[in-house]
């Protein structure tokens, strides 16, 4: 199936909503615009210490009126529709790839195996690999808006540099190292804070941090983790 989100036909999406919010910024009302700026500066500022019960009121209540400001507008329709109309088609390629005969495409004659992978990306919600004890598998997964946990305690780590890559849309990811286990970590996130091992920011915005433990090169229990968000918190805690 003809994927609509290449890269020209997004750049176009891109302009053609960027076109049709300038216009109607042009349009409305003063007192929108006015409005509108005050409460994004309320709401930048309270999110700069979230961390406090009546700056999270602010925060919210500030996006929630902006929110029904802009939902009348043409701008809010489009993106909205925009959205709507990308999950359809995401669900009718997925359809299509399941119904359709599996194609085996061979182009050497060297043999490979597939392995089952025992763990699944979910759109939403909770995923919590570790609640029993389980056989070591390089992690790879990623999830639009929920929570992900990873508990290495649980399982026996192989020798070299065994890998966790999580990418989250919104959410938290929480991973539980053992106490023998030194870790490399690598963290990108828009907004969000991060907490390695009691250290860290409250509040990072647009940063790609780097973290590792003193003897990682030296050590034979050793995980590489690699992780990216848009929105969220990152926590890695010994267990």
């Amino acid at each position: 199936m003809y994927n609509l989100f290449e890269k020209k036909p997004v750049q176009i999406i891109l302009l053609v909503c960027l076109g049709v919010f300038v216009l109607e910024f042009i349009w409305m009302d003063s007192r929108h615009i006015v409005g509108i700026a005050i409460l994004a500066v309320l709401a930048y500022f309270s999110w700069q210490h979230y961390y406090r019960e009546p700056n999270r009121f602010i925060f919210w209540v500030s996006i929630i009126i902006i929110g029904s400001i802009l939902i009348d507008t043409v701008f809010f329709r489009i993106i909205i529709g925009i959205v709507l109309a990308w999950f359809i088609i995401q669900y009718l390629q997925n359809q299509s790839a399941e119904k359709g005969d599996v194609r085996v495409v061979k182009f050497s004659e060297e043999s490979i195996q597939e392995s089952e992978v025992l763990y699944t990306n979910k759109w939403f919600g909770r995923q919590n690999r570790g609640t029993e004890p389980y056989q070591w598998q390089d992690y790879n997964s990623q999830t639009i808006i929920g929570e992900t946990v990873i508990d290495l305690t649980q399982t026996v780590l192989p020798k070299g540099e065994p890998l966790v890559l999580v990418r989250h849309l919104a959410g938290t990811i929480k991973i539980i190292v053992p106490y023998d286990v030194e870790v490399s970590i690598h963290h990108s996130v828009f907004i969000g804070s991060v907490d390695i091992f009691g250290y860290g920011y409250d509040q990072m915005t647009n940063r790609v941090v780097h973290y590792q433990t003193e003897n990682y090169h030296q050590a034979n229990q050793r995980v590489k983790i690699y992780t990216s968000m848009i929105a969220g918190k990152f926590e890695v805690v010994r267990g």
